[in-house]
């Protein structure tokens, strides 16, 4: 397991796991008769989503959230992606280029929402998606997951459950996670490279599920929209980043 990782305080990082890509063996996209094959390049994806430590750190904000371990809550799609929001602040911190002298390749990197094709990849454990499990690393939702009936109708500190098969926590149930895709309910106008549907759209990507979801919305596979300015105790986000 190929991990990069910047740190900061006395105990808090980011950590990002390496996700092999596709390789010219595309995965299945989706579930059902409209499952596809995409084919994914590699990439990192943290471990957890972002946090209100992370989020403090970057924004140089003050007043943040109780609790340095729970994932950050509302904020919009507009805010993270917008100038001025979390990416653009974090695009020139010094936390890219700590993370990016990590990678092998031309020394330049991004950092970003992932793509809904990516999202899926990773939960199913990117290679190992031929495990076939019905959430991010087991088809015990109680073993990975916070969802309506384990959770107290709370979010809880990130990687509390398991993780799946590459070592990442979280990604079904706790929160909804930000993609960076125009929605579409049309599964076969998803590009099959890994990059986002950029289509006409107020509608952006959720995955995952949430604290309060049932575990039929918290499954690797389900799909959710919502408005790109919309914000909400149950959305958070979680960062992938590639060479560029």
């Amino acid at each position: 397991m190929r991990i990069i990782k910047y740190g900061w305080g006395q105990d808090n990082a980011l950590e990002m796991v390496f996700v092999e890509g596709t390789r010219g063996r595309p995965f299945l996209f989706g579930e059902g008769a409209t499952r596809k094959p995409v084919d994914v390049p590699d990439f990192f994806i943290a471990t957890v989503p972002v946090t209100n430590a992370l989020w403090a750190h970057v924004m140089d904000a003050d007043d943040r959230p109780a609790g340095d371990r729970v994932p950050r809550l509302d904020l919009s799609w507009d805010e993270i992606t917008s100038p001025g929001g979390f990416l653009d602040r974090l695009d020139n911190s010094r936390v890219k280029s700590a993370l990016t002298a990590q990678m092998s390749g031309n020394g330049k990197a991004t950092l970003r929402l992932p793509s809904e094709t990516e999202w899926e990849y990773a939960a199913r454990g990117g290679p190992f998606w031929r495990d076939d499990l019905r959430y991010s690393g087991s088809n015990d939702i109680d073993a990975v997951a916070w969802y309506k009936g384990n959770s107290g109708n709370h979010t809880h500190d990130v990687a509390r459950k398991a993780p799946n098969q590459l070592g990442i926590y979280d990604m079904c149930g706790n929160v909804w996670e930000w993609c960076q895709d125009a929605f579409t309910r049309d599964v076969a106008a998803i590009p099959s490279d890994g990059r986002p549907f950029t289509g006409a759209a107020d509608e952006r990507v959720l995955r995952g599920g949430c604290f309060h979801n049932w575990a039929i919305h918290c499954t690797a596979s389900k799909r959710y929209e919502i408005a790109h300015d919309y914000r909400d105790g149950c959305i958070g986000f979680r960062l992938v980043m590639c060479a560029s």
